[in-house]
């Protein structure tokens, strides 16, 4: 399985920005936690679903898609790096991948994986855009 990692040199996520983007653009803001070069369901999500075309068509139009990085053989920009930890420190991330919905006031209303998620092997299924593209249609149903 090879790497992907993210640009090393991205500049920090600015959060408010982005829940400004999504309530303008009437989108789901989705992040994303996880590790470009440590975590395979992290690399196999990047290989499977985030570079097939049916995602990224379903992501133009429907996300704000907000990915979070923590390579263990990589350096982030300092700023990014510090940025990212205070933002993995706020959710209370404990494993990558982590995803999470927010609503238009920055409050998560969803979360994969969920102690219930990690024990009924549903994960594997999601790795098909298809039906990653299913779920987040029903968060996006729950949104307010």
């Amino acid at each position: 399985m090879s790497k992907t990692v993210t640009d090393t040199n991205a500049p920090p996520v600015n959060l408010a920005a982005e829940v400004a983007r999504a309530k303008t653009e009437n989108k789901l803001l989705l992040l994303e936690f996880g590790s470009s070069d440590s975590c395979p369901p992290c690399v196999l999500f990047q290989q499977k679903v985030f570079s097939a075309p049916e995602f990224k068509a379903y992501e133009k139009s429907n996300l704000v898609f907000v990915r979070l990085d923590y390579p263990l053989n990589h350096k982030l920009r300092p700023d990014t790096e510090a940025t990212n930890i205070l933002l993995e420190r706020q959710f209370d991330i404990v494993l990558y991948p982590t995803f999470i919905a927010l609503d238009r006031d920055e409050k998560e209303f969803w979360r994969w994986p969920t102690d219930a998620d990690l024990n009924s092997g549903t994960e594997m299924r999601l790795f098909d855009p298809n039906n990653f593209i299913s779920l987040l249609e029903s968060v996006k149903a729950k949104q307010k």
